[in-house]
């Protein structure tokens, strides 16, 4: 789970909210995060972690450049989808579009936007039965910025099943890349 990288305060030529591009810093952040997918070997030194495989995020610019910049440093892969249902969406759309992710793909990337995407890995992130917090508070207390990437194990059979507390947080990472 990805939050888009940092975009704009404004959008160019008095376009509304969906249409804020990156900034130089995004573009940046975004490019370095595709590059260390491809080249760090075990994947973000995170044994057991493989690349992704399938990429789908909002419609909206900011989070189609930021996964078309990650996709571009890999080196073309993985294919895209955008939707723009997923733009404003809650966090059950967003897990809808994930049990649909083709079983044959292993590892997913999720490009969203917050609070959506942080909420979703709170969700997804199993409760911690001892009271501590665990991937939780891990989570709180690193915060969730642009560009932001949430790296879950989901401890699921196929993508059907996948649902709330059904996850591990394995990493968590933030920029710089």
């Amino acid at each position: 789970m990805l939050r888009h990288a940092k975009a704009a305060s404004d959008a160019p030529w008095g376009g509304g909210d969906r249409e804020r591009p990156l900034t130089g810093r995004g573009r940046r952040d975004a490019t370095a995060l595709g590059a260390r997918l491809a080249a760090d070997d075990p994947v973000l030194d995170l044994d057991g972690v493989p690349r992704p495989q399938h990429i789908i995020c909002s419609a909206a610019v900011r989070t189609r450049q930021t996964a078309d910049l990650i996709a571009g440093a890999m080196g073309g892969d993985p294919p895209l989808d955008a939707y723009v249902s997923l733009y404003e969406a809650d966090t059950d759309l967003v897990l809808r579009y994930i049990t649909a992710v083709d079983e044959k793909i292993s590892s997913l990337l999720v490009v969203g936007h917050n609070p959506t995407t942080y909420r979703l890995v709170w969700e997804m992130a199993a409760d911690d039965e001892g009271g501590s917090g665990g991937d939780r508070a891990a989570l709180e207390d690193q915060g969730f910025p642009t560009c932001a990437l949430a790296v879950l194990a989901l401890d699921v059979e196929a993508w059907t099943d996948a649902t709330p507390g059904c996850g591990r947080l394995v990493g968590l990472f933030k920029p710089p890349y």
